[in-house]
């Protein structure tokens, strides 16, 4: 009887841990709701941890430290809006792009708008300023600033960005910078 009666509480445990077992079961593979909450929260944490890659990329960018940015790009990342002048690749091409940045605009600022992830990639709006006081390629530094937008797409794989493809307003930027005339009038009919 004393037997009997000690087992009784392991017992209970077990009993219990049995139904739990089963509910967990029950849920994750015969209740679709379930199943689709599941990969609602894995999509939000891939989309949470793309979107912090983005920002610790512009903070890097901000700063014009590269320090470290080897952990957030693939070795092979392709930048779809490279310089024509940059003739290095992967990671190290971002690096010479920044740097020129850097040289060209040395108080240059991207702001970050907006953001939105599906899937591997993050879309982005950007504003972007910078005094021109230095010498940006082949052309000489102009001592005027620069005030643009831009949209920028990053795929990610392997919890890295691995490709960007984006756009700012360049014809606008030669403009403001004395590059480029501005545009003419619009006829009147």
């Amino acid at each position: 009887m004393r037997t009997l009666l000690s087992s009784l509480p392991l017992a209970g445990i077990l009993l219990f841990a049995a139904c739990e077992s089963a509910e967990h079961e029950r849920t994750e593979h015969n209740d679709p709701m379930a199943a689709m909450h599941t990969e609602m929260m894995k999509a939000d944490s891939m989309a949470q941890a793309q979107e912090a890659m983005v920002n610790a990329i512009n903070d890097r960018f901000n700063s014009n430290n590269m320090e470290g940015i080897e952990d957030l790009m693939t070795a092979d990342f392709v930048d779809h809006q490279m310089d024509p002048s940059i003739k290095t690749t992967g990671v190290q091409s971002v690096k010479d792009l920044l740097a020129m940045y850097h040289t060209a605009f040395p108080d240059v600022k991207q702001e970050i708008l907006g953001m939105a992830t599906k899937g591997d990639r993050t879309y982005f709006q950007i504003h972007i300023t910078g005094t021109n006081s230095g010498p940006w390629g082949e052309m000489p530094a102009t001592g005027k600033t620069m005030d643009v937008m831009g949209c920028d797409v990053i795929r990610f794989a392997n919890g890295k960005a691995a490709e960007h493809w984006g756009y700012m307003e360049e014809a606008k930027m030669m403009t403001q910078l004395g590059l480029m005339p501005p545009p003419a009038e619009p006829k009147k009919k």
